[in-house]
Protein backbone atom coordinates (compact mmCIF):
# COMPACT_ATOMS: atom_id res chain seq x y z
CA UNK A 1 0.00 0.00 0.00
CA UNK A 2 2.76 2.43 0.93
CA UNK A 3 4.68 1.59 -2.27
CA UNK A 4 1.58 2.43 -4.35
CA UNK A 5 1.19 5.81 -2.64
CA UNK A 6 4.88 6.55 -3.16
CA UNK A 7 4.62 5.72 -6.88
CA UNK A 8 1.54 7.90 -7.26
CA UNK A 9 3.28 10.75 -5.46
CA UNK A 10 6.26 10.42 -7.81
CA UNK A 11 3.97 10.60 -10.85
CA UNK A 12 2.21 13.67 -9.50
CA UNK A 13 5.47 15.47 -8.81
CA UNK A 14 6.81 14.61 -12.26
CA UNK A 15 3.67 16.10 -13.77
CA UNK A 16 3.89 19.26 -11.60
CA UNK A 17 5.43 22.54 -12.64
CA UNK A 18 9.12 23.45 -12.69
CA UNK A 19 8.87 25.26 -9.34
CA UNK A 20 8.56 22.02 -7.41
CA UNK A 21 11.24 20.37 -9.53
CA UNK A 22 13.51 23.33 -8.80
CA UNK A 23 12.99 22.93 -5.07
CA UNK A 24 13.68 19.21 -5.31
CA UNK A 25 16.79 19.89 -7.40
CA UNK A 26 18.02 22.35 -4.74
CA UNK A 27 17.44 19.74 -2.04
CA UNK A 28 19.28 17.15 -4.13
CA UNK A 29 22.29 19.47 -4.55
CA UNK A 30 22.24 20.36 -0.84
CA UNK A 31 22.26 16.67 0.07
CA UNK A 32 25.17 16.04 -2.31
CA UNK A 33 27.22 18.83 -0.73
CA UNK A 34 26.35 17.69 2.78
CA UNK A 35 27.30 14.12 1.93
CA UNK A 36 30.71 15.25 0.67
CA UNK A 37 31.27 17.17 3.92
CA UNK A 38 30.26 14.14 5.99
CA UNK A 39 32.62 11.89 3.99
CA UNK A 40 35.50 14.31 4.51
CA UNK A 41 34.77 14.39 8.23
CA UNK A 42 34.66 10.59 8.33
CA UNK A 43 38.10 10.38 6.74
CA UNK A 44 39.64 12.23 9.69
CA UNK A 45 38.50 9.50 12.13
CA UNK A 46 40.04 6.02 12.45
CA UNK A 47 38.48 3.14 10.53
CA UNK A 48 37.84 -0.25 12.05
CA UNK A 49 36.86 -1.57 15.43
CA UNK A 50 38.47 -2.01 18.80
CA UNK A 51 39.29 -5.64 19.67
CA UNK A 52 40.39 -7.02 23.04
CA UNK A 53 42.87 -9.87 22.76
CA UNK A 54 43.64 -12.20 25.66
CA UNK A 55 46.96 -13.94 26.24
CA UNK A 56 47.52 -16.62 28.88
CA UNK A 57 50.99 -16.71 30.38
CA UNK A 58 52.06 -18.39 33.61
CA UNK A 59 48.54 -18.86 34.96
CA UNK A 60 47.65 -15.22 34.31
CA UNK A 61 45.46 -13.76 31.60
CA UNK A 62 46.58 -10.51 30.01
CA UNK A 63 44.26 -8.34 27.95
CA UNK A 64 45.39 -5.83 25.40
CA UNK A 65 43.60 -3.76 22.78
CA UNK A 66 43.99 -3.72 19.03
CA UNK A 67 42.44 -1.59 16.34
CA UNK A 68 41.43 -3.81 13.41
CA UNK A 69 40.48 -2.56 9.97
CA UNK A 70 40.34 -3.86 6.43
CA UNK A 71 42.31 -2.71 3.40
CA UNK A 72 41.12 -4.67 0.41
CA UNK A 73 41.41 -8.36 1.24
CA UNK A 74 43.76 -7.87 4.17
CA UNK A 75 42.74 -7.38 7.80
CA UNK A 76 45.25 -5.11 9.48
CA UNK A 77 45.76 -4.67 13.20
CA UNK A 78 47.56 -2.16 15.40
CA UNK A 79 48.23 -2.33 19.14
CA UNK A 80 46.59 0.45 21.18
CA UNK A 81 48.05 1.43 24.57
CA UNK A 82 45.60 1.24 27.49
CA UNK A 83 45.73 5.03 28.00
CA UNK A 84 44.50 5.73 24.47
CA UNK A 85 41.55 3.31 24.48
CA UNK A 86 38.79 5.67 25.79
CA UNK A 87 39.73 8.44 23.35
CA UNK A 88 39.92 6.02 20.43
CA UNK A 89 36.56 4.49 21.37
CA UNK A 90 34.95 7.95 21.22
CA UNK A 91 36.48 8.59 17.81
CA UNK A 92 35.21 5.26 16.48
CA UNK A 93 31.70 6.03 17.79
CA UNK A 94 31.84 9.46 16.15
CA UNK A 95 32.83 7.87 12.84
CA UNK A 96 29.87 5.48 13.15
CA UNK A 97 27.55 8.45 13.70
CA UNK A 98 28.92 10.10 10.54
CA UNK A 99 28.51 6.82 8.67
CA UNK A 100 24.88 6.60 9.79
CA UNK A 101 24.24 10.15 8.56
CA UNK A 102 25.91 9.32 5.26
CA UNK A 103 23.63 6.32 4.75
CA UNK A 104 20.55 8.46 5.45
CA UNK A 105 21.72 11.03 2.92
CA UNK A 106 22.33 8.29 0.32
CA UNK A 107 18.75 7.05 0.78
CA UNK A 108 17.42 10.58 0.41
CA UNK A 109 19.45 11.08 -2.77
CA UNK A 110 18.19 7.77 -4.18
CA UNK A 111 14.64 8.95 -3.54
CA UNK A 112 15.14 12.43 -5.02
CA UNK A 113 17.12 11.41 -8.12
CA UNK A 114 14.27 9.91 -10.15
CA UNK A 115 11.93 12.73 -9.16
CA UNK A 116 14.13 15.33 -10.84
CA UNK A 117 15.44 13.11 -13.64
CA UNK A 118 18.98 12.72 -12.29
CA UNK A 119 21.12 9.62 -12.19
CA UNK A 120 21.33 7.91 -8.84
CA UNK A 121 24.61 8.87 -7.16
CA UNK A 122 27.22 6.14 -6.92
CA UNK A 123 27.73 4.62 -3.49
CA UNK A 124 30.99 4.98 -1.61
CA UNK A 125 33.12 1.86 -1.65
Amino acid sequence: MCRIKETLTMRKIKAEDEGIKGMLRDEFNRCLELMEQVKQSMDSYPRGRLVVKKVKAKERVYEYHHLQWREGEKVLSRHIPEKEVPELQKKIEQREAYRSNCLKLEKRLEYLAPLIGEKKPSKRS
